[in-house]
């Protein structure tokens, strides 16, 4: 099979590698290519695993972030972990009815009993097992993380699982009780999903604040009530005049940029509520006066990874209007471009077709 194999900095090979296996004399073929995994991760039993072949692959932040040397990793590694596809072999010990099935594939599985399961979040299991690089034509995962999705959501936006479920896990963190305004800053898929699912959990005016126009305005599909752009005037002031001077309830970075988390502090009300989904660069400094966030009693949260969310998420975005949300399809020769393109932050979301773009 082929896979696309990321070398350090913007270099990457098309590799052709053996397919994996999951019945071959009781054995996994892994694909070799990939390197070890982080140490608290593992590879899956090949008796408890499936092979996926992969539909769609969705560009994520954290891919362009690793190229660009923001987010730390090591190559050689086969990136991509937004991914969707159809179930096509299975591990003796799975039920062979799984075959056939359409799925969203997470990016680890989880114990249910370690510490960080029971105090944490499932997304930071102690014993995960891996799901394989997805910029590849087929993936290996444990069959708990290859979850079902509804009839109603098509492969290529089931791919968009994985960021939903992180942004879905972050806004299930924020207390929406008697919460009238809210404000997403970033208007990527992230940023988008984050407006739906505070709007769907009960706040009542949310406000997307983003400069790209097209983003900007296909945030109303996703439930914004008022749009800002960044470019033409203040947010400051812009909260201020919607709110009477209060401030928002609650505001959301979702772009990954430091001075973008100061500017939420600093428009939320006195017990505001900041949730940070963008990923800042590592070893980043918050830019912001801490005695005013500790006289105002700001409440400044983290929100990375899928929490414990993911296998109800298929079923949380089905009925959202993806009209437009695909900025751009690519075959698996082109993951490259793919992610140089959704580095320019022009689009929604790009998307990497490993099998095609005509794959039932």
């Amino acid at each position: 099979m082929r896979v696309v194999t990321w070398r350090g900095n913007a270099n990457f090979t098309l590799d052709n590698v053996p397919k994996p296996s999951l019945t071959d004399n009781g054995e996994q073929k892994f694909v070799t290519i990939t390197p070890s995994l982080p140490q608290k991760w593992s590879t899956p039993a090949a008796n408890e695993s499936v092979l996926v072949k992969i539909d769609t692959v969705g560009v994520c932040g954290t891919d362009v972030h690793i190229t660009q040397g923001l987010f730390p990793s090591t190559p050689p590694k086969v990136l991509g972990h937004e991914g969707s596809g159809i179930i096509v072999e299975v591990g003796e010990l799975i039920d062979p009815s799984r075959i056939g099935e359409r799925v969203a594939l997470n990016t680890t599985s989880h114990c249910g009993i370690c510490k960080a399961c029971r105090t944490w979040s499932f997304s930071r299991c102690e014993r995960a097992e891996a799901t394989s690089g997805m910029f590849a034509e087929y993936a290996v995962a444990p069959s708990q993380s290859a979850v079902s999705i509804p009839d109603r959501l098509d492969l290529e936006h089931a791919a968009l699982t994985e960021p939903a479920a992180c942004c879905l896990s972050g806004a299930e963190m924020m207390n929406v009780d008697q919460c009238d305004f809210g404000v997403v800053v970033g208007g990527g898929i992230m940023g988008l999903f984050t407006l739906a699912f505070l709007k769907k959990r009960g706040v009542k005016t949310m406000v997307m604040s983003e400069p790209v126009k097209a983003r900007r305005e296909i945030a109303i599909q996703f439930g914004a009530d008022l749009l800002h752009d960044p470019l033409s005037s203040d947010l400051d002031e812009f909260i201020k005049d919607h709110t009477n001077g209060h401030g928002a309830d609650i505001a959301a970075e979702v772009v990954g940029k430091p001075q973008l988390v100061a500017k939420c502090i600093s428009i939320v009300r006195p017990r505001g509520q900041v949730l940070m989904v963008g990923v800042s660069p590592e070893g980043a400094p918050l830019p912001s006066d801490l005695y005013d966030l500790h006289y105002r009693e700001i409440t400044l949260k983290g929100a990375f990874g899928r929490g414990d969310v993911f296998t109800r998420t298929p079923e949380a975005i089905a009925d959202l209007d993806f009209t437009g949300i695909i900025s751009g399809r690519y075959d698996l020769e082109n993951a490259q471009q793919a992610i140089i393109d959704s580095g320019e932050a022009t689009g929604i979301k790009f998307v990497v077709k490993p099998n095609g773009y005509h794959q039932c």
